[in-house]
């Protein structure tokens, strides 16, 4: 698969794999797991549905209602089931892994399809790469507006190559070279961030496969706004914890001042005023986490936790690390009593 032209990122270069045979691909999808977050989301009885290979399907439920529980038990297909108490995206993906009894695990998201032969794709690549990204196309529904969030949320997340999920597959024995956990369970959420971080802190790069597709079901500005605000809180405890780098407020209103001109360059004037909107919304997000700890979750940091300052700072699009920030979230792992191992690229031991 070719890499993705629109920015350098730690994507491995892209080339195109040789057939795998039948068995091969049987046996691939057989060590899969398909993890998939729900808390009171109806549309994830369509995702589970989308999912046209043998493989096992884990729900991580995390705060879920009685009706979700009711979807899940009306299910035509097994599945497994792991919960936790309260919404938490990171310690919800910890448990449902902590649940899987396979070898590779697939993020999904509970309001997004597998287009089909994604899953196919997907866990035959992860052969031959220990991460690989496929991609996520936005839909919208009628109207400006959600046509403006569509493109806003491609600018974001599905123009660049980076380990966000969805969709996202990975060899869970990359964990002992990434401080030997897969997810904080202290970042609620833009848990993804991190795990990339520390990804290109161990050198292990993310093979891009944009023909494995993921449709994501059109949202209304009031919950993307407050998907914002929601990502804005976990940079916050990101930044308190050590594991994102906190840049100075001058950089972050050249950096948003920076990607609302490009989203405006690229997808128009309409996208730009969202993108706008909806970077107000993420900072107050961050400012709420650092006034009020909403998820209460600093008496529950390591003794050693502080902040790391770097300027310049980490777009939210665009992951890549600096040597200089890399370093110091090295060491601010290693205070905190974790080792981020780098290695040689490539297939990781059996």
């Amino acid at each position: 698969p070719p890499p993705c032209p629109d920015i350098g990122t730690h994507a491995e270069p892209g080339r195109t794999p040789a057939p795998a045979s039948e068995a091969r691909v049987t046996a691939l999808l057989a060590d899969t797991s398909v993890v998939i977050p729900v808390k009171d989301d109806p549309l994830v009885v369509q995702c589970v549905a989308s999912v046209d290979e043998d493989v096992e399907i884990v729900l991580a439920l995390n705060g879920a209602d009685e009706a979700t529980h009711r979807r899940i038990r009306a299910l035509d297909r097994p599945v497994r089931v792991a919960e936790i108490d309260e919404p938490n995206l990171g310690a919800a993906y910890n448990a449902a892994i902590d649940a899987a009894g396979r070898r590779h695990v697939l993020l999904m998201d509970s309001d997004c399809v597998f287009l089909p032969g994604t899953i196919r794709a997907l866990a035959e690549a992860v052969a031959d790469h220990p991460v690989v990204k496929g991609r996520v196309r936005f839909r919208s529904a009628r109207g400006r507006l959600s046509r403006w969030i569509e493109q806003s949320r491609s600018f974001q997340i599905a123009d660049h190559v980076n380990a966000y999920s969805p969709p996202l597959i990975y060899d869970r024995d990359i964990v002992d070279r990434i401080g030997g956990y897969h997810y904080s369970g202290l970042i609620h959420w833009e848990e993804d961030r991190e795990f990339d971080f520390r990804l290109q802190l161990a050198g292990i790069p993310v093979a891009y496969l944009p023909d494995a597709v993921v449709e994501h079901a059109p949202q209304s500005g009031l919950t993307d706004l407050r998907s914002g605000l929601r990502y804005g809180i976990g940079e916050g405890i990101g930044q308190e914890l050590g594991l994102f780098p906190t840049p100075r407020m001058r950089w972050r209103l050249a950096n948003d001042l920076g990607s609302i001109v490009s989203i405006g360059r690229r997808k128009g004037p309409g996208p730009a005023f969202y993108r706008t909107a909806w970077l107000t919304s993420y900072h107050l997000g961050t400012l709420y986490q650092h006034l009020r700890d909403p998820y209460g979750v600093r008496p529950h940091y390591p003794r050693t936790a502080r902040r790391v300052r770097a300027h310049p700072g980490v777009p939210g699009h665009s992951t890549l690390l600096s040597g200089e920030q890399r370093a110091l979230l090295r060491a601010s792992h290693e205070r905190q009593g974790r080792r981020i191992t780098s290695g040689p690229q490539g297939r990781v031991p059996s």
